[in-house]
């Protein structure tokens, strides 16, 4: 299944936002989902995406 992720370029003052980004790129990536998002490299978004492909999962960036 592909999942639409949408996330902010900055981290936020939060340290859980990190973290919860973190857990949810390895559980596309341990569950076979791809990551859909807006193919940022910084903050939250990168977070994820980091996480995906760093657990073999497929990461889809578009950006407009």
């Amino acid at each position: 299944m592909n999942v639409a992720v949408y996330m902010g370029a900055h981290y936020g003052k939060n340290p859980h936002f990190r973290e919860a980004a973190d857990e949810l790129g390895v559980w596309l990536a341990k569950n076979g989902h791809c990551l859909v998002y807006g193919a940022g490299s910084v903050g939250l978004m990168g977070e994820v995406a980091r996480a995906v492909l760093d657990n073999g999962g497929e990461v889809i960036g578009i950006t407009p």
